[in-house]
């Protein structure tokens, strides 16, 4: 992430410690009347951005979950009630992404938070699925969106 001050001075930031660092310098003076405007903040893409987006993009295609509706595992775009997914190549697409909004209005990221909770209690049921006939298990119940970026499920054993 990147801060402007209202001088244009520009300021990386990594770390929350720091953004609450800059936070508290900008906010001060503001409310105070001694800068004229409160600055600006924009995400920038980190280095593990693209590492963590194309293992997001291999999850979305080829992890499915056990539909019990349909007697079949289907992709977890289709079980969350999104579109059908398409690669995904910056930080701006993926940002595009998470906002959009499902048949029921409910922004993607939302139903993303937690897949294989079906509100039933009953445990979700995934595959990794290699798309050349060949499947594997995969031993959880339930997958996070941090899990999506973090995890390279066609790895596991």
């Amino acid at each position: 992430m990147e801060y402007t001050d209202s001088e244009g001075n520009i300021r990386v930031i990594e770390t929350e410690p720091v953004l609450l660092d800059i936070y508290d310098e900008a906010v001060d003076p503001y409310i105070l009347g001694k800068t004229p405007s409160l600055g600006s903040f924009r995400i920038t893409e980190g280095e593990e951005t693209s590492e963590l987006i194309q293992n997001f993009n291999d999850n979305m295609e080829h992890i499915k979950i056990w539909s019990a509706h349909e007697n079949r595992y289907i992709t977890i775009a289709e079980n969350e009630g999104l579109e059908e997914f398409e690669d995904i190549n910056s930080f701006e697409e993926l940002w595009e992404y998470m906002n959009k909004r499902n048949d029921e209005g409910v922004i993607y990221m939302n139903e993303l938070d937690i897949v294989g909770n079906d509100r039933t209690g009953r445990p979700g049921k995934f595959i990794y699925d290699y798309g050349n006939g060949e499947s594997k298990e995969i031993s959880e119940n339930v997958i996070i969106l941090f899990e999506l970026f973090k995890d390279k499920y066609k790895d596991w054993s």
